[in-house]
């Protein structure tokens, strides 16, 4: 597969992806002691999410390109890491307890905060959505 081909899927998986974890977020913001299940989700999502990730900046030959590109994206770099060091936390409590607890509450909004920088990037970038196929 070509490497444009590639990112290309990669950033429709990418996209779906954003919205549909938005979207069990907000879930879990309005009823966090709600189903078990909606839990799971997010975490199945999340894990997904940030294996989408890792491929995205795979595609864009990271590490050779980090130096640069953690000049260029410093606040994506950094929501990333602490949504998902937080996620981690979040989790191992909650399959501790099944309770919703602060670390999930601050885990919620880095993840708030994490898609915004998410849609600026998008934003920079949508001319790559719009190219037509090769």
């Amino acid at each position: 597969m070509k490497k444009a081909t590639e990112l290309r899927l990669c950033n429709w998986i990418l996209l779906i992806l954003t919205f549909t974890i938005l979207a069990s977020g907000i879930q879990l913001e309005i009823n966090p002691e709600g189903s078990p299940l909606g839990a799971w989700l997010h975490i199945a999502l999340g894990l997904s999410f940030i294996a989408i990730i890792v491929w995205h900046i795979h595609i864009h030959n990271w590490p050779r390109t980090a130096h640069s590109n953690g000049r260029r994206h410093p606040w994506l770099g950094g929501f990333f890491l602490l949504t998902t060091i937080s996620g981690c936390i979040a989790t191992a409590h909650w399959y501790g307890t099944f309770t919703h607890s602060t670390i999930g509450g601050i885990h919620g909004k880095l993840g708030f905060l994490f898609i915004i920088t998410i849609a600026a990037h998008i934003r920079k970038h949508i001319r790559f959505y719009r190219r037509k196929k090769s």
